[in-house]
């Protein structure tokens, strides 16, 4: 039964994750610890109401156990459990539970120390029979592939593990010390991705989909450019049905942006609408230096509908490669509409390709003035019986123009291929002059 901050009583089991230690504060390494937890937690049904880091530091550690067992029913915390001295969670454990008497050895796991190191041929030190201490009322979880015995304790009607930091024994002491005493309701997550629409402006769309007394549950996420509608909820038969019409309701209401589901990449997307028509794509790249074509091949399959590409940085490679006739170039620049469109029309010509689309601008930080500023970007598709040039201003650096640039191509292509309405809808970054 989760308490909450807000005072509401909420069904089910609530649960936080507690991440300790500098090198997570200072940037160093990643919590991909949390991001596991949260995943193995959701396959119970049992949703993470937070995820917290904290230094290695007593008071901290002690003050987090605290907040968390104050509002949640499970706690699983990782790290601080080695033999140094900034390794604190056994201290900091036996403040949060109020024993007043210092931390006590486990004969267990002072025998499981032992023999691991006599298994291996070598003296186990001082700072090693740390390991074996714990606040007394707690418990000592085995570890069978390192050293630091986890922790098994209550503070107030919470339940609290601290489980070692580093994953390959972290997660398997979960799955077996831990996941055991969780809840068997599943729950059941999926996702809808999109490209080409701001998040408030997509959020706008799903309405009353949005609200937060929903089963499924539904949110919107940003990544990359990439808006993804998130869905969870308990599952049974009933919700997975729910779950495929809130998702089907979503692509709807999303329409022409979103592009797919769960794994599925905008290459991925385009490619599938590529094979059921029997037709290629071949890709001509400026500004972008062949990210696009990256981006495509990093699809397993993708030979079966990418021909290539042509990365055309200078003027003298478009005029070689792709035939732009040096009097456009001359006349409107590298960046503008007509370059592009020939630049498209000279990719599929040289690779054989029913489509083609092409990229030419400026990604800075240098290079743009007053008529063509930084961030300016034209870009060409042709198909059977179609052309066109669409214009965008992208803000940001260069690695994002760039970023930016090769998706929308991708986008475009597959717009022209849904149709003239498709390809008619407008993108966030469309130039507004």
């Amino acid at each position: 039964m989760d308490r909450g901050s807000s005072g509401t009583t909420k069904i089910g089991v609530s649960a936080a994750i507690l991440s300790v230690g500098d090198e997570l504060m200072l940037g160093q390494t990643q919590d991909t610890n949390a991001k596991w937890l949260a995943s193995r937690f959701a396959t119970h049904g049992v949703l993470v109401g937070e995820i917290r880091v904290v230094l290695d530091d007593v008071v901290a550690t002690e003050s987090a156990m605290r907040e968390l067992a104050a509002r949640y029913d499970i706690i699983v915390m990782t790290g601080g459990l080695g033999p140094t001295e900034d390794d604190l969670t056994r201290e900091a454990l036996r403040r949060a539970m109020d024993v007043s008497e210092p931390l006590e050895v486990d004969p267990q796991a002072l025998a499981d120390l032992d023999r691991w190191f006599l298994d291996r041929g070598r003296p186990m030190t001082v700072n090693n029979k740390v390991q074996a201490l714990r606040p007394k009322g707690a418990s000592c979880l085995k570890n069978i592939l390192g050293t630091a015995p986890g922790l098994f304790a209550n503070i107030g009607a919470a339940r609290i593990w601290c489980l070692p930091g580093p994953p390959r024994e972290m997660e398997p002491m979960f799955d077996a010390q831990v996941a055991v005493h969780l809840p068997t309701v599943a729950m059941s997550t999926a996702a809808v991705h999109s490209f080409g629409q701001g998040e408030s402006f997509l959020a706008q769309q799903l309405g009353s989909l949005m609200l937060r007394d929903r089963n499924p549950l539904i949110g919107t996420t940003a990544s990359g450019s990439i808006v993804s509608a998130r869905i969870r909820g308990v599952q049974d038969a009933a919700k997975a049905e729910s779950m495929e019409r809130a998702m089907q309701e979503i692509e709807k209401l999303w329409a022409p942006y979103a592009y797919g589901r769960d794994q599925e990449t905008l290459a991925g997307a385009l490619g599938k609408l590529l094979i059921s028509r029997s037709e290629r794509l071949s890709l001509a790249e400026s500004c972008t230096g062949g990210l696009a074509g990256s981006l495509v091949t990093a699809q397993s399959g993708s030979s079966e509908w990418f021909a290539g590409g042509a990365i055309t940085y200078a003027n003298v490679a478009k005029m070689d490669l792709l035939h732009v006739p040096h009097d456009l170039l001359s006349q409107h620049g590298a960046v503008s509409a007509p370059v592009a469109l020939a630049m498209a029309r000279g990719c599929a010509a040289l690779l054989k390709t029913e489509w083609a689309a092409s990229i030419t601008g400026i990604a800075g930080p240098n290079g743009g003035s007053e008529s063509k500023p930084v961030g300016e970007v034209f870009i060409g598709i042709c198909g059977p019986r179609f052309e066109a040039v669409r214009r965008f201003h992208y803000p940001g650096d260069r690695a994002s123009i760039r970023d930016r640039s090769a998706k929308t191509a991708l986008a475009l292509v597959r717009f022209a291929i849904l149709g003239k309405d498709a390809f008619a809808a407008p993108f966030i970054w469309e130039w507004s002059k």
